[in-house]
């Protein structure tokens, strides 16, 4: 009986790194040949005996989880989460179409000199709310003053002129008057001694005079006859004078009226060099400071004055409310709030007062511009702001709360109650909103029940627990907004 464990001195074993022990030594000796499993194979046995394990546990893993998310399922739709419902009822809901805006100036004036000269005063500062008639500028008004002095001389010195030329002419008109008196006085005495001639001429046949008093007689009636004449020239002549007289009236007078027109010049330009504010508004940066020269209608203007109380907000709105804008306009029944920074409690109102003639074909918007009082001076120029547009509905339509919508992959939708108090999820086509209020065009019948509040925690099929019900649609969300700014 051979021991494994003793060795015999005829057979030593040998181990090689292939794990096989042979002794070739003795030649005559028996072999004995031992087989062992090499690292390698050791290694890849275990992995796959890992991999067995891990894919068993994995496996009820999955088992495990899946059975709890039923259970979490079977327990969140037994349970029946509260919510807030409203009843959608059918009414009419007004049109409202939303824009930007952007503010404008109601009205924007360059100042510019009318006369030139040195800017001695500015009387305001940048920035600085002005009213109209409200000094801004003075220049230098020495030269002006000057001119309107020496207009106001020659006026005195035409007036002076004229009076003369008005006495001439009286001296003219009374000399005319007398020289006609003369010649009335030599004609009566011209026919006097016309009748003594004739007299003595039968005194002479007669023989009670002689011939060289009727001679005389004759002799005076010709003396007189030439004195007419020659008193009627003097009066012709006087009466030349007495034109002459007159003419130089008209030129003084005409002399006299011009003058008076350079004093009111003067006096307009004097007036030019107090520059006043045409209008009440917010003046603009300063563009020439006091001590430069100005030069009349220069091209810089001294500064800029805006308008702005009222104002404009000019926005654009889609071609397809047109008809519906042009309506409401006629009947006076549109409305334009803006929003100052998006806040609806910050709403000012106004008018509109433009709508352009041509659709944008660009865009396919129409421009309008409304007008605001701004009295509290909120909008200003060059700012963005919402505008809303509000019109009369256009009919009856399905309302609910806009709380009810909710966003899903085929768009809006609304979770409806049934009677069993399980919700369905049905998709909806909203027509528009107003407020807080949501026009519905498909999909939603008046007297639905809809939930308004803790959809989250539902899902299609879950029983609910109506926990408060709206009564009635919600007002519009400015009804609790603080009064607006009107026109």
């Amino acid at each position: 009986m051979i021991h494994p464990e003793q060795d015999s001195p005829k057979m030593k074993a040998m181990t090689t790194d292939d794990g096989i022990e042979a002794d070739n030594k003795t030649a005559d000796a028996p072999k004995t040949v031992i087989v062992r499993k090499s690292s390698k194979v050791s290694t890849v046995v275990a992995l796959v005996v890992l991999g067995i394990v891990t894919g068993i546990g994995g496996y009820m893993w999955m088992h495990a989880s899946q059975s709890k998310d039923a259970s979490n399922s079977a327990k969140k739709k037994d349970r029946m989460p509260p919510v807030t419902v409203a009843t959608a009822v059918q009414q009419n809901v007004p049109i409202e179409v939303r824009s930007i805006g952007n503010v404008l100036s109601y009205s924007v004036v360059n100042v510019v000199p009318q006369v030139s000269g040195q800017l001695t005063k500015v009387t305001f500062t940048q920035g600085q709310a002005v009213k109209k008639g409200d000094l801004l500028f003075e220049i230098d008004p020495r030269p002006y003053q000057a001119a309107l002095q020496q207009a106001q001389g020659n006026v005195a010195k035409d007036t002076a002129q004229v009076a003369a030329a008005r006495a001439n002419v009286a001296k003219d008109q009374a000399q005319v008057e007398l020289l006609q008196a003369t010649v009335s006085k030599d004609v009566a005495s011209a026919q006097y001694a016309k009748d003594e001639m004739t007299r003595y001429a039968s005194l002479v046949k007669q023989g009670a005079v002689s011939n060289e008093q009727s001679e005389q007689m004759t002799t005076n009636a010709a003396t007189s006859e030439q004195q007419i004449e020659a008193d009627k020239k003097a009066v012709e002549n006087q009466k030349q004078v007495l034109n002459a007289d007159k003419a130089a009236i008209a030129t003084a007078q005409g002399t006299l009226e011009a003058d008076k027109a350079v004093i009111s010049n003067a006096q307009i330009q004097l007036g030019w060099t107090q520059i006043r504010s045409p209008l009440d508004g917010r003046t603009g940066s300063l563009n020439v400071y006091q001590g430069n020269v100005v030069q009349a209608n220069q091209s810089t203007p001294l500064v800029t004055i805006e308008q702005v109380q009222p104002i404009y907000i000019q926005f654009t709105l889609p071609e397809q409310n047109l008809d519906q804008i042009r309506r409401a306009i006629t009947d006076k029944t549109l409305k334009v709030e803006a929003l100052i920074e998006g806040a609806k409690a910050d709403n000012v109102e106004g008018t509109v007062s433009f709508l352009q003639n041509t659709v944008d074909t660009t865009s396919g918007t129409v421009s309008m511009r409304a007008m605001f009082a701004n009295s509290r001076s909120k909008l200003f120029p060059g700012q963005f702001v919402d505008v809303v547009v509000t019109m009369p509905s256009d009919g009856a339509t399905v309302v609910v709360p806009a709380t009810a919508l909710q966003t899903s992959q085929q768009g809006n939708s609304i979770y409806v109650v049934q009677p069993d108090n399980s919700v369905k999820f049905i998709s909806v086509e909203l027509k528009r909103t107003y407020g807080n209020m949501a026009a519905i065009g498909k999909g939603l019948n008046a007297g639905d029940v809809v939930v308004t509040d803790g959809q989250l925690q539902l899902s299609p099929g879950m029983k609910v627990t109506i926990q408060k019900t709206t009564v009635g649609m919600p007002p519009p969300t400015n009804a609790g907004a603080p009064p607006s700014e009107s026109q």
